[in-house]
């Protein structure tokens, strides 16, 4: 597989600790007129460091940030997307899964904020931990703003590993599904795969 998703790397680790289990969405600045698209519903998870504050962090997650490596990006992940929901306005409804993401009310409220004018989406990605780190080239092709990137290597994906098994991972989806209909959220639900 050589399609990615830029990712902070924090974010990553959370998913990889079963910590959340969903990614925000507005898109990046290359894709500012359209805001984002699923592209893809499988994709690599490149981790970034761009945009990555420990003050966007609750701080019970610091430990989540780790330092840049140089020269290299370290590939671990896979995320399999399994609905595509428009995050409930206002930036209050997003109090219902307050418990369910790494992120603070500051960072929720800046991206409800910026691009008022697009939607903000909340991807559920199923993660799955590749057997064995991938180590490629940092590349400037892979710079920018932007969600998707391809990547010139291929990376293996066949023994990758689900984070959260599956009686785990459809609690916490159903879960979540269920916060966000709570909180009067959206009807524009899109189930993208089981």
């Amino acid at each position: 597989m050589n399609t990615a998703l830029k990712e902070w790397s924090a974010v990553i680790a959370a998913l990889d600790r079963g910590l959340q289990i969903f990614l925000l969405r507005k898109g990046g600045s290359v894709e500012a007129r359209r805001g984002f698209q699923l592209q893809y519903p499988e994709f690599l998870l490149f981790p970034t460091f761009e945009h990555q504050h420990a003050r966007s962090l609750k701080p019970e997650y610091m430990d989540l940030l780790a330092p840049q490596p140089g020269g290299c990006v370290r590939i671990t992940h896979i995320g399999r997307v399994t609905d595509v929901l428009q995050a409930p306005p206002p930036v209050s409804g997003m109090g219902a899964v307050a418990e369910d993401h790494v992120w603070n009310d500051e960072f929720i409220r800046q991206r409800y904020e910026y691009r008022p004018d697009l939607p903000l989406y909340m991807l559920v990605v199923r993660a799955y931990r590749l057997k064995e780190a991938q180590f490629i080239p940092l590349r400037a092709s892979y710079a920018g703003c932007k969600s998707w990137v391809q990547l010139t290597e291929d990376i293996p994906i066949d023994a990758a590993q689900p984070v959260l098994e599956e009686p785990e991972f459809a609690r916490c989806r159903q879960k979540l599904l269920s916060a966000i209909v709570a909180s009067g959220g959206f009807e524009d639900r899109k189930q993208v795969a089981e």
